[in-house]
C-alpha cells in the first residue's frame, strides 16, 4: 500500500513540476513591448518617369519579450479611417530593421491595395508582429499618396472547369483592351479554376477577395453569382455546364469578374464552313472545313492579301455564326453572332492553315 502512495505521490509532484515548467515558459515570453514604425516620407506623387528612383523607407524597433524569439513582421497598408479592415499585408524581414522601396514597387503596392490612380489618398501603415500565437501591432504612419496608373494586368485561365485544364504552360490568355479583359470559352459545372498572370504557376494568380483565400490570391472585389470561393487559391464554377462569356474589369475601383450565358451556346457543330472575300461572302458555298472534333476545325487555303472572312454552322446566314471578337480584326479570338466583326487577314498572300477552337474560343492563321 505505501508503494501506491509513493507512486501516486511521484506522479503528481512530476506533473507539477511540469506545469511549472510551461508557466515558467510563458513567464519567460512575457506579453513583449510594443513594436514602433516610422516612415520618412508623410506626402508621395509617385510618377512613371521615377520608377527606379526611391519612393520611401520605413525604419522599425521590433517587441522585446524576455527571451529572443523567431519574429514574423509584415506591413499593413489600409486606407485612413478603415481600421484596416481589408488591409494589404507585405511581409518583410524583422531582422533587416528597415525596407525601402522604389517607386515602381511602392506604385505596385499602392494599386493592389485598391488605391484609386491620379488621387491623392490618405493611407495608415502599420507593422505587424506575430510570435506564435502572440500578436502585436506598431504605431500607425499616415502617408498620401497618390499612384499612377500602369499596364493593366493580363489574365490566363486555368483549371479543371476550363478547357485546358490544370496546365499552366497552356493556360489561355483573355483578349485584353485596356482595363477590359474577355473570353468567350467552355466551362464545367462544379468544377474549379483561377487565372495566372502568366503562363506558369511561379508569379501571380488571381482568385476571389474573401477570407480564407491565400492573400496572394486575393484580387476580385466582386463576382457574378455563379462562382463561388474554393478556399485557399480557386473559384468554383457553379452554372450550366457550357459557353460562357468572361469578362474581368480590372479598373483598380471595379476588380470585378462576370460570367454571363454566351449568345451562341454551341460549341461543337456537326460542320463549320468559311465565308469570305475567298468566296464572294456567299453563304450557300460556304466552303466546309475539316472537323478534328470537340469544337476544333481546320482548314488550309490559299488568302490573298487584305482577305476576310467569318466562320458559320450552317450553308446559310444563321444563328451558328463566329468571327473576330467584338469587331473587324485578327485578335485571335472568336466573338459569337451579335458580338463579333469579320476576321481581318494581314498577312502578304500565300497558303495558310486556318484553326478553329470553339470550345477554347480561339482562331488561328498559320502560313504553310
Amino acid at each position: 500500500m505505501k508503494n501506491i502512495f509513493r507512486i501516486v505521490a511521484i506522479a503528481i509532484i512530476s506533473f507539477l513540476l511540469v506545469s511549472c515548467e510551461k508557466d515558467e515558459d510563458q513567464a519567460i515570453l512575457g506579453d513583449g513591448t510594443s513594436p514602433t514604425l516610422a516612415g520618412d516620407a508623410t506626402t508621395l506623387v509617385l510618377l512613371k518617369d521615377n520608377e527606379a528612383n526611391k519612393a520611401i523607407k520605413f525604419d522599425w524597433a521590433n517587441p522585446v519579450f524576455q527571451t529572443e524569439v523567431a519574429l514574423s513582421n509584415a506591413l499593413e497598408f489600409a486606407k485612413t479611417g478603415t481600421n484596416f479592415q481589408g488591409a494589404k499585408s507585405t511581409d518583410i524581414t524583422a531582422k533587416n530593421l528597415s525596407v525601402t522601396y522604389n517607386v515602381a514597387d511602392f506604385n505596385k503596392l499602392m494599386l493592389d491595395a485598391g488605391f484609386i490612380p491620379g488621387v491623392a489618398t490618405q493611407i495608415d501603415v502599420r507593422m505587424k508582429s506575430s510570435v506564435g500565437t502572440t500578436t502585436l501591432y506598431s504605431n500607425v504612419v499616415k502617408i498620401t499618396v497618390t499612384p499612377y496608373l500602369t499596364e493593366f494586368p493580363s489574365f490566363y485561365i486555368v483549371g479543371d472547369a476550363s478547357v485546358v485544364g490544370w496546365d499552366a504552360a497552356t493556360a489561355q490568355m483573355l483578349y485584353k483592351k485596356d482595363n477590359l479583359s474577355t473570353i468567350y470559352t467552355y466551362l464545367e459545372n462544379g468544377k474549379n479554376f483561377r487565372f495566372l498572370g502568366q503562363q506558369a504557376w511561379t508569379g501571380v494568380n488571381y482568385s476571389l477577395d474573401v477570407t480564407g483565400m491565400n492573400a496572394g490570391n486575393k484580387y476580385f472585389k466582386t463576382w457574378s453569382t455563379n462562382l463561388l470561393p474554393a478556399t485557399p487559391e480557386n473559384i468554383q464554377f457553379n452554372g450550366v455546364s457550357g459557353m460562357y462569356k468572361i469578362l474581368i474589369d480590372a479598373d483598380a475601383t471595379q476588380k470585378t469578374i462576370a460570367v454571363s450565358a454566351s449568345p451562341v451556346a454551341t460549341w461543337n457543330p456537326a460542320n463549320l464552313y468559311l465565308v469570305g472575300t475567298v468566296n464572294g461572302w456567299n453563304s450557300a458555298t460556304a466552303i466546309p472545313m475539316t472537323s478534328l472534333g470537340s469544337g476544333k476545325f481546320e482548314y488550309t487555303v490559299a488568302l490573298p492579301a487584305a482577305s476576310e472572312f467569318k466562320f458559320l454552322g450552317q450553308q446559310s446566314w444563321g444563328d451558328l455564326d463566329w468571327g473576330n471578337i467584338s469587331a473587324d480584326g485578327n485578335t485571335g479570338y472568336l466573338g459569337p453572332k451579335g458580338s463579333n466583326g469579320n476576321i481581318k487577314f494581314d498577312g502578304t498572300g500565300g497558303n495558310y492553315k486556318i484553326s478553329v477552337d470553339i470550345k477554347l474560343g480561339s482562331y488561328k492563321i498559320q502560313p504553310l
